[in-house]
C-alpha cells in the first residue's frame, strides 16, 4: 500500500464493510428429513454464511445439504427441548420465532 494511504482506509470503504459484515453473519437452518433406508424422521441444524443463503436454499429445495454447510446438530425424531435450547443459546435460532413447534 502506498505510504500516503492510511492503513485502515479499506475498512472505511462502504462496499468493503458491507461484504465483510455479511461474511461474518451466519444463517441457521433447521432441516427436517426422513432416513431413506428406514423411513424414520431425522433432523439437521446447518449453519452457512449469509453470503451463501441463496445457494443453500436452492440445494435444500432439491433435497441436498451442500458441502459448504456445517452440520452443527442432528438427530432422529424431533429435536428435544434441550437441543432447541442449545441451538438458541449458541446460534440464536428460536423455533418459536421461526414458526416451528
Amino acid at each position: 500500500m502506498p505510504p500516503d494511504v492510511p492503513e485502515n482506509m479499506m475498512e472505511r470503504l462502504p462496499h468493503y464493510r458491507s461484504k465483510y459484515n455479511a461474511a461474518k453473519k451466519i444463517h441457521v437452518y433447521y432441516v427436517p428429513a426422513r432416513n431413506r433406508e428406514t423411513g424414520t424422521k431425522t433432523y439437521f441444524y446447518a449453519i452457512v454464511s449469509e453470503l451463501l443463503h441463496d445457494e443453500m436454499m436452492r440445494c435444500l429445495k432439491s433435497g441436498d445439504i451442500p458441502h459448504f454447510a456445517a452440520i452443527v446438530e442432528r438427530g432422529e425424531g424431533e429435536p428435544t427441548r434441550e437441543v432447541k435450547a442449545k441451538i438458541k443459546a449458541f446460534y440464536g435460532f428460536d423455533h418459536a420465532a421461526a414458526g416451528e413447534s
